[in-house]
């Protein structure tokens, strides 16, 4: 495995912190970039925290010039869901501005299919505008044709979402110049990891459940 320079944007330390410490252990490099880097414990002699903001693309280019791959865990609020779309705007701008090709992307972690719950199905009406953000925010990546993208995404409006039907999808969803592909993941913070280091995209299907 070739060892990667990983710019890590996100919004919730807990998250970023643990995507950090894996990313350590398969010896990347990681730099993080959040509003308050103080809020990250963790010390590692290839780590570092510096502040940033992800929904402006000149600081996005500025924090990741020099890395390999971008990682963005923003976190789409029920109070201000658009903001997931403005960040991956802001995300994939600013890469492009620093010649970086590959970016992975999380949509909101709190859908994915936890046990037998059903929780998430009681709560559809509130949930829709963050399922419209997620759909939004793909189009962006699928409307790419110069970057290695992946959106690791998990609630996804039914085409009968006007009568309350919603699936879950566990997908990521894959993408480069040349095409596209899903695939069924399994833990997400090995998922996001094991996107990051591809070098090469085999393009195959997946339909293997959780």
């Amino acid at each position: 495995m070739i060892t990667k320079k990983i710019a890590l944007f996100g919004t919730n330390g807990k998250v970023v912190k643990r995507v950090a410490e894996e990313a350590l252990k398969r010896g990347h490099m990681v730099t993080t970039i959040v509003a308050d880097p103080g809020e990250i414990k963790l010390k590692h002699p290839k780590f570092k925290a510096i502040a940033g903001n992800l929904m402006n693309k000149e600081e996005v280019s500025k924090c990741s010039k020099g890395h390999d791959v971008i990682i963005c865990l923003h976190e789409p609020l029920l109070t201000r869901p658009k903001g997931h779309v403005r960040a991956n705007r802001s995300i994939i701008e600013g890469a492009k501005k620093a010649g970086i090709q590959r970016i992975v992307s999380l949509g909101h972690p709190v859908s994915l299919k936890i046990g037998g719950s059903t929780g998430f199905f009681d709560l559809c009406d509130l949930w829709e505008p963050v399922a419209e953000a997620e759909n939004e925010t793909l189009k962006l990546f699928k409307n790419e044709r110069g970057l290695h993208w992946g959106y690791l995404h998990s609630v996804d409006l039914s085409p009968s979402y006007k009568t309350d039907k919603y699936s879950i999808t566990d997908e990521v969803l894959l993408s480069n110049p040349d095409g596209k592909s899903k695939l069924a993941i399994t833990k997400l913070t090995e998922a996001l990891l094991d996107e990051a280091e591809k070098t090469e995209y085999v393009w195959e299907e997946s339909e293997t459940p959780m």
